[in-house]
This record gives C-alpha cells, sequence and structure tokens, in this order.
C-alpha cells in the first residue's frame, strides 16, 4: 500500500477533525453540489475530451484565451505531465515547497538544486535564488508556498521572471492557493504569461473538489501546451469534474466571501496560536504554518483530530506544523484541545 506523504488521510486513521487538508471550509459551491445532482446521467458517456464547456468557464473567469488553457487530473497530475513533456535535466525548488515537484522530476532522471529558505528569514524567498536559476531548465515556485502560506514579493517576481527568460529557465509558477490571498492579483504571475511561463491553478483548495480531481495550466506557448497534453490521458478530466468546475465558476461572489472568512479564521487562529506561546509564520493562504517546541500531532490523533506534521518536508526537522482555517467552532475546538493538551503536559 502507498504511504501517505500529505495531509487528508482519513482512511487509515479513525479522524473526525481533519485539519492537515487545506481545504476551502465554505465547501464546495451550491450550483456545483446541484449541477452534479442533476446530471448523474452524463457520468455514463465518455468525457468532452476538449472540456469545451469548461474551458469556456474558464477563459471568463481568467480573462485569458482558450489557446493558453490545459485542464487536467488535477494540479498535481500537470506537474507530472510538465516533467514528463520537458524532460528537464537540471530543476531548481525551493525548500521547503511542495514534495511532487520532486518526485516527479525524479521521474524523469532530472537533478534537483534546492533554494533553501530559511526559519530566521521567516521561510522567505530571496535575490539569492538568482544565482541558481541560470544553472537549470526548470523552476517550479510555489505562491502562496506550501506549508508557509507566503507569497513572493511581486517585486522579486518580476525579477525572477526575467531571469528566466534571459537564461532560458522554465519557470513553473503554482499559484493553487492565489485564490485566498486578498490581493491576488498584484502576487500574480499572471500579468507574465506572455513571457513564456506556466501557471497552475487547481479547484481542488478554493472549490473544495479534492476528491473530484480539477486542475488546469495556462501557458502563452502552444508548443509547450501540446506537448504537456500529449503526456497525459485524453479523458484525464471526469465529466463530473467538468460539469462541477463549469458550475463553481458560474457561482458569484463566492470568492470573495471565501477570502473574507479565511481572513478572519487565519487571524483568530493565528492570535490563539501565538497566545499559546507557538512561533507562527505569516500566512496568506487558507493554513497557518507554525512551531511546537513540543510534540502535539500524537495526543490531537488521540483525540481524532488530524493537523499536518511538516518533518517530511526536504529543509525541515521535527516541531513544525501545518493547520488548515476552518469552520469557526472548528477552529476553537482545535484551540481548545491544544490549550488542555498543554496544561496537562
Amino acid at each position: 500500500m502507498a504511504e501517505y506523504i500529505h495531509g487528508g488521510d482519513i482512511y487509515s486513521r479513525e479522524i473526525e477533525y481533519d485539519f492537515s487538508a487545506n481545504i476551502n471550509p465554505l465547501g464546495m459551491p451550491e450550483m456545483a453540489v446541484r449541477a452534479l445532482v442533476s446530471n448523474v446521467s452524463a457520468f455514463e458517456v465518455y468525457p468532452d475530451i476538449n472540456c469545451t464547456k469548461l474551458v469556456k468557464a474558464i477563459v471568463q473567469f481568467e480573462g485569458v484565451s482558450e489557446k493558453n488553457i490545459l485542464c487536467s487530473n488535477g494540479a498535481a497530475d500537470l506537474i507530472y505531465r510538465i516533467s514528463y513533456a520537458l524532460k528537464p535535466k537540471k530543476a531548481l525548488l525551493t525548500a521547503p515547497s511542495f514534495s511532487e515537484y520532486a518526485l516527479a522530476l525524479k521521474n524523469v532522471n532530472c537533478e534537483i538544486e534546492y533554494e533553501t529558505l530559511f526559519e530566521e528569514n521567516g521561510f522567505e524567498l530571496t535575490e539569492s535564488v538568482f544565482e541558481k536559476i541560470p544553472e537549470t531548465d526548470i523552476f517550479f515556485l510555489c505562491s502562496p508556498n506550501n506549508p508557509v502560506g507566503n507569497t513572493v514579493k511581486p517585486e522579486l517576481l518580476e525579477k525572477i521572471v526575467k531571469q528566466c527568460k534571459k537564461s532560458g529557465t522554465q519557470l513553473v509558477a503554482d499559484e493553487c492557493f492565489m485564490n485566498f490571498v486578498t490581493d491576488s492579483e498584484k502576487y500574480s504571475a499572471k500579468k507574465y504569461l506572455d513571457s513564456g511561463i506556466i501557471i497552475l491553478k487547481a479547484f481542488t483548495k478554493i472549490f473544495a473538489m479534492a476528491g473530484l480531481r480539477l486542475g488546469y495550466m495556462l501557458c502563452s506557448d502552444p508548443g509547450i501546451t501540446e506537448r504537456v497534453r500529449e503526456c497525459g490521458s485524453c479523458w484525464s478530466v471526469s465529466s463530473a469534474a467538468q460539469i462541477a468546475g463549469n458550475a463553481a465558476l458560474s457561482e458569484k461572489g463566492y470568492i470573495e466571501k471565501t477570502k473574507a472568512y479565511v481572513a478572519s479564521e487565519r487571524e483568530y487562529l493565528t492570535c490563539e496560536l501565538k497566545r499559546l506561546g507557538f512561533k507562527v509564520f505569516p500566512s496568506e493562504a487558507n493554513f497557518i504554518f507554525f512551531k511546537s517546541q513540543t510534540d502535539i500531532e500524537k495526543p490531537l490523533l488521540e483525540r481524532k483530530i488530524a493537523v499536518r506534521s511538516c518533518e517530511n518536508y526536504v529543509g525541515l526537522k521535527r516541531g513544525f506544523y501545518r493547520i488548515a482555517v476552518r469552520k469557526h467552532d472548528e477552529n476553537q475546538l482545535l484551540i481548545n484541545t491544544i490549550e488542555r493538551i498543554m496544561q496537562n503536559g
């Protein structure tokens, strides 16, 4: 059996409250739920390999051309397809960051160079990365970064894009959590799409569709897009995912409501964790990253609460945790439980 290396393991453990998976606490948009229920008969036929209706909806949502969009079975699927399509010899990753980049790259025998992000600097990316970009073929950059939740500063992002273009390094900007950021347009790399970069987006987090598996890629280079398309099944996006995705994008005000709710609850959790004595790092996403001097994962699991221990991230050690922002009553329960655990030693 495969070992769980990410959050969301509610199958091998008895979990009542899962704070290990970063899913929108408001749940799937109501229009998406209704669309799934009323279109069950559509699941009997093969899905549209071009995701025609969904792509048109993404065009309106992102403000880009149809030719810039490629839909897939979640953003993780695209990470592997990009690696297979481009077959880079040497890649640049930040550490810590999402582990699937390295796993996908290793499948194509790619050498990996890490740009270490340091705790004393708040795990922020700095201009020291410029020294490594020219030596690599591809750079996977996650913003907001998982597991920290911080974004790349706009002025630094602009310099990175220019440096990558100059050195011929393919920049892949993973923005799967960008829709949770309050001023997302300011931090998104989408304004640089014509520079040849690739942007990854997903319905998984913002629309709470982790089980449906739906993501997409934005790219202005038709050659790269076609190569990535050819590295996956033509039926990679199910009819259910296409129907739900199309409906989710049409729900007015859902993302704005989500941003406001997450920002409020993130502030509550941050303040409470600090009150309890934890070192909390600033986050702009729907999760919080913090450091504990004592183990809290095991005692929480004993109480059927899952949090994400981050010790298996490259660049981190035992004592770092990530928790998802959930509904207020659940967030209160988590804080109260942690407080009792600490009081009891």
